[in-house]
């Protein structure tokens, strides 16, 4: 028999086999135990989040509710409530026989519909029609034309009218009484109205706001057929002195079609019931509570994840996220979805879903068997939810509290950790193929250092060092190699040492730009500049200097002055070009684009006639400085080939040094520095000067102590 196949393979094959083989079946098992362990801890943990976020939201809403009950049956105990419900059934009684005249009776229907109905329009599907609104009883109408339509308060502020133009009723004496403490009342607690009922007649007494439920019966007038009607016969015919009942949000036409619930407790004079206290609160309260102030994000619910309510008809009692997030693709979507046309109508009309979209899915259902729980079902989206559901119930309320989340974003960091995992383990594998092969080459690797160094030296990185591995002839070499590589290195410090120097140097006679044209070639560096400002100045005197004190210290003041004017230039950013004997020629502008190159060089020039003046004043000596400054276009160029300095041609130097040599210990100027400077110096005129060539110059003196 011939040899076997991993007989065949070489060592280095037979190393990166059995790597392989380890990595992938140690990576699998790991990876498999890793995500089935993931997957439980992270659907645990949305599961908790969303059960955590439930009781939290239901615990604050039975809150709520507690607290609304202890003011409603303190309120309908008070002596206040009692005392004025009393006042205002026997007053509201003497109205009875009062008819309003042809002209009030039309001002009341055009206040319904001129000002009601239009307003009440924008939250209804459809026209509201005058005759379901319009009160019949003369009572009725006539109270309100009093307190509605003769009211020149807008709708929402009805409430402001303490005193109507009644006749002798006694109603509106009652009103002075009690309408300031009860509107202060429900200010106060913020409630959206505070209303009196009769227990006999079931006529609406009193309300703090006058809207059009105000003086109707709940029992034959227009809102006889709203939940807040039904509560109160339930309430009238139980006759519990302690008895309490929150009334479900409804869409309530007197609040111009927005959803109010109410709180209601029975009014008893001694043992006799006489009235029915009525709270009426928004459901935009417990929107607030269930959404958050709508943050659900800072409440840990993502990007899809809400809480919501939904009442016992099964439509929702509180806002939709993703209505108010974008109202334009939740409508949209409403409609792809097939949802009846006039439902989404009524929905985009009043920009809520409250009391309007319906709930039916297995979270509500069970909620309202009274189970609580967790699943994963479709929502009113149609979309994969994750959903917690529970019921929250106090008397004679009952709704079911549901918290969801899209099912894809609760599950994301599962399949982050799945791909994860994934890319952690081909990661492994390949590492492992490496590890096999670098192992192969083991042997090899001493060789490879050296040759990757011999490479690195002949691109120029003289700073390469091998570290030395036991002591075998691998490691010889590479210390012979090492001694090599150190001695390179030090030749090539010392010649970029000596780079430097002559750079440094090289930019002490010449200009920036100078240099870098000599050092692309162009050993001349001629290169015409269109617009500087250049100084010549000449110092006078040093001939007398002379004559009483030696050379030798002559010399060393005139270098102790140009160390000083070159100090003063590298201050003020003007730039010295050459100095002979008693000549310092600068320029601005020409190294280094400046557009203040003019006032720069002025500036210069009056520092530097301070620094003679101070050198006189100091050694008692009686030097002058004569300066010429000129502004515009310039020849620069480099002078000689093995000893070489800067300098600059052109008219706008010669003139400049004209000036500077005219005998005139000043600072002279040109008629272009005068023209362009003149807003911003004091100068005075100076006598013509005449150069060959190019007949009389006019010139200025510039002034140093006015500037």
């Amino acid at each position: 028999m011939g040899p076997s196949l991993l007989s065949r393979l070489g060592i280095q094959s037979k190393l990166l086999l059995a790597m392989l083989l380890l990595t992938l079946l140690s990576v699998g098992t790991m990876g498999a135990l890793g995500y089935r362990s993931a997957r439980a801890t992270l659907r645990e943990g949305a599961l908790k989040q969303l059960e955590a976020v439930r009781h939290a939201k239901s615990s604050a809403l039975r809150a709520m509710l507690t607290a609304l009950r202890n003011q409603v049956q303190a309120l309908s105990d008070s002596q206040i409530v009692v005392d004025s419900t009393l006042a205002f059934r026997q007053s509201f009684a003497a109205t009875r026989n009062q008819r309003l005249a042809p002209d009030q009776l039309q001002r009341l229907r055009q206040f319904y519909q001129e000002q009601f109905l239009p307003e009440l329009a924008k939250t209804r599907v459809g026209t509201p029609v005058l005759e379901q609104y319009l009160p019949e009883g003369p009572a009725e109408q006539w109270l309100q034309y009093f307190y509605l339509a003769d009211n020149q308060n807008p709708y929402n502020q009805k409430r402001n009218l303490v005193s109507a133009p009644l006749e002798s009723t006694g109603y509106d004496a009652v009103h002075q009484q009690y309408h300031p403490r009860l509107l202060r009342a429900s200010q106060l607690f913020q409630f959206d109205d505070i209303l009196l009922v009769d227990a006999e007649t079931l006529d609406i007494l009193y309300t703090v706001e006058k809207q059009t439920e105000f003086a109707t019966n709940l029992d034959t007038g227009p809102y006889s057929n709203t939940l807040l009607a039904a509560g109160v016969k339930k309430m009238i015919k139980a006759r519990d002195r302690d008895d309490f009942k929150i009334v479900d949000f409804e869409p309530y036409a007197p609040a111009l079609g927005l959803g109010e619930g109410f709180a209601l407790s029975p009014i008893f004079d001694g043992p006799k019931l006489i009235g029915i206290l009525v709270l009426q609160f928004p459901s935009s309260k417990f929107t607030e509570v269930i959404t958050g102030n709508f943050g659900w994000e800072k409440e840990g619910l993502g990007k899809t994840g809400e809480c919501y309510l939904v009442g016992p008809d099964y439509t929702f009692r509180s806002r939709s996220r993703f209505m108010v997030e974008d109202p334009k693709a939740f409508v949209a979507e409403l409609r792809s979805r097939g949802i009846n046309k006039s439902i989404v109508d009524q929905i985009e009309k009043q920009q809520s879903v409250v009391n309007v979209l319906e709930m039916r899915n297995d979270s509500v259902r069970n909620a309202f068997q009274g189970k609580e729980g967790i699943h994963e079902t479709i929502d009113y989206r149609g979309q994969p939810v994750l959903s917690s559901y529970g019921s929250l119930e106090l008397d004679s309320l009952r709704w079911a509290v549901i918290a969801e989340i899209d099912s894809e974003e609760a599950f994301r960091p599962i399949r982050d950790y799945a791909r994860s995992a994934i890319m952690l383990g081909s990661g492994l594998v390949l590492g492992s193929s490496l590890l096999a092969i670098g192992l192969a080459h083991l042997l090899s690797r001493p060789l490879r250092r050296l040759t990757e160094g011999a490479r690195r030296i002949g691109r120029g990185d003289t700073s390469v060092r091998i570290p030395v591995v036991g002591t075998d002839e691998y490691a010889e070499v590479t210390e012979v190699f090492n001694e090599m590589a150190g001695s390179l290195r030090a030749q090539t410090k010392q010649l970029e040492a000596r780079i430097q120097e002559n750079q440094e140097l090289l930019l002490n006679i010449l200009p920036e730009p100078a240099v870098a044209m000599r050092r692309d070639g162009d050993e001349k560096a001629t290169k015409q500049f269109a617009d500087v400002s250049v100084l010549m100045a000449e110092i006078g005197g040093l001939e007398a200097l002379g004559e009483k004190m030696d050379e030798s210290r002559t010399m060393s003041l005139l270098g102790d002055l140009v160390t000083v004017f070159d100090e003063v230039a590298e201050r003020v950013g003007v730039e010295k070009v050459r100095t002979i004997g008693a000549s310092y020629l600068a320029v601005c502008g020409l190294s280094i684009h400046r557009p203040d190159h003019l006032n720069r060089i002025l500036q210069f020039a009056k520092e530097i006639t301070e620094v003679v003046n101070r050198v006189n004043r100091e050694h008692q000596t009686q030097l002058t400085i004569g300066i010429g400054v000129n502004t515009g276009p310039v020849v620069g160029g480099v002078v000689g080939r093995r000893k070489f300095l800067y300098d600059l041609w052109g008219d706008t130097v010669n003139l400049a040094s004209r000036l500077a040599r005219s005998g005139t210990p000043a600072i002279l100027v040109t008629k272009d520095v005068y023209e362009k400077t003149k807003d911003l110096f004091s100068y005075q005129p100076a006598s013509p000067m005449e150069v060959p060539g190019k007949g009389s110059l006019a010139h200025w003196q510039f002034d140093p102590t006015a500037n």
